[in-house]
C-alpha cells in the first residue's frame, strides 16, 4: 500500500494526477492518430436523472432547473451577508461496491508504475462516491472566485482527476514525472488547448478555464491518461472527496437549482434552499449502470 496526496490508502502502485509536454509536430502526429493502450472511460452521460435530495433540500421542477442549466452571463464578486452553506453527500447505491482495475501501460511503463481506472471510486466504509461535480445554478452577484487552479501530473496521472473552476479562472499546469506530456483539453470534441509539459522545464503559461461545460483532459503521450475540468459561470461548484462529501460555503440565501455530475454514473438535478446563516443538508444517491 502506498499513501495518496490526501492521505488515502491506495493498492501498491495506485496513482493519480495530470501531464503534459510534447513538441509541436510530434503533439499533432499523436493527436491525430487513434488511442491503443490502456483502458478509457465511456464519454459522459449526457441525460439528466432526477435527484433525491434529504434533508431541506428537494426535488425542483425540471422546467426551472433546465432553464438555468449552463447559463452564461457576467458574475459580480461580492460581500456576502449572511451567507449560508451547502453540505452534500454523494453515496454509490450498488452492489458489489466497484474496484479499480490496472490499466495495462505500453508507453513509458518503468516511469510511470501501475496505474489504476479512477472513473468510478466508492470509499467501502461509508459508501460515499468520489468525483461528484455539485454546482449551483442562477447566483450572478456573490462570493470572489479562487484565484487560480492547479493540474497536476503525477505518476502519469491527472491530479485531481476531476477538477472545477469559474470560467476565466486560470488553470496552472505542472509535472513531477521524468517524461513528457502534454495536457490537450476538449470539449465535444473540439480542441480548446494542447500544453507541452516537460521534465524539469520551466512552468508553462497559465491558461483562463474555458467555456462552460465538462472539459476532457488527455495526454497525446499516453493515451490511458483522462481527466475532466468542470467549468461553471460562477464559484458554486466543487467536488466531492473521498468519503463522497463537500462543502459550498458563502452561498447567498435563497432557493437555487443544482446539478451533480459524475463521469460515469450521470446527472442528477433539483432545488435546495439556503438559509441565513444556515446549513442546508443534500444526499444523493447515484445507482450503478443499467
Amino acid at each position: 500500500m502506498v499513501t495518496g496526496p490526501d492521505g488515502e490508502r491506495w493498492p501498491a502502485g495506485r496513482r493519480a494526477g495530470v501531464h503534459a509536454s510534447c513538441p509541436g509536430l510530434l503533439a499533432l502526429l499523436i493527436a491525430l492518430s487513434p488511442a491503443c493502450d490502456g483502458e478509457r472511460p465511456a464519454p459522459p452521460p449526457r441525460g439528466p436523472a432526477p435527484s433525491e435530495p434529504a434533508g431541506p433540500a428537494k426535488d425542483a421542477p425540471r422546467s426551472k432547473a433546465a432553464a438555468l442549466l449552463r447559463g452564461g452571463g457576467t458574475y459580480e464578486a461580492v460581500e456576502v451577508p449572511d451567507a449560508g452553506t451547502l453540505d452534500v453527500t454523494a453515496v454509490y447505491a450498488g452492489d458489489p461496491l466497484p474496484e479499480p482495475s490496472r490499466i495495462p501501460i505500453a508507453t513509458d511503463a518503468m516511469a510511470c508504475g501501475e496505474v489504476f481506472t479512477e472513473n468510478l471510486l466508492v470509499d467501502r466504509e461509508s459508501r460515499g462516491l468520489r468525483n461528484v461535480v455539485v454546482r449551483l445554478e442562477g447566483i450572478t452577484r456573490g462570493k470572489a472566485p479562487p484565484e487560480k487552479v492547479v493540474l497536476d501530473i503525477r505518476d502519469c496521472v491527472f491530479v485531481p482527476h476531476v477538477a472545477a473552476a469559474m470560467r476565466g479562472v486560470r488553470i496552472h499546469f505542472r509535472t513531477s514525472d521524468e517524461v513528457r506530456h502534454t495536457v490537450h483539453a476538449r470539449i465535444r470534441g473540439e480542441s480548446l488547448f494542447n500544453v507541452p509539459l516537460s521534465p524539469g522545464g520551466a512552468p508553462p503559461t497559465p491558461r483562463p478555464a474555458p467555456e462552460l461545460g465538462a472539459v476532457d483532459i488527455g495526454c497525446d503521450l499516453h493515451s490511458w491518461m483522462r481527466g475532466y475540468l468542470v467549468v461553471h459561470s460562477s464559484p458554486y461548484i466543487d467536488v466531492t472527496g473521498r468519503e463522497g462529501k463537500v462543502r459550498i460555503d458563502g452561498i447567498p440565501p435563497g432557493t437555487y437549482p443544482y446539478v451533480a455530475w459524475h463521469e460515469q454514473l450521470g446527472e442528477k438535478q433539483g432545488e435546495v434552499e439556503v438559509t441565513a446563516r444556515g446549513t442546508a443538508v443534500l444526499k444523493l444517491e447515484f445507482k450503478p449502470p443499467q
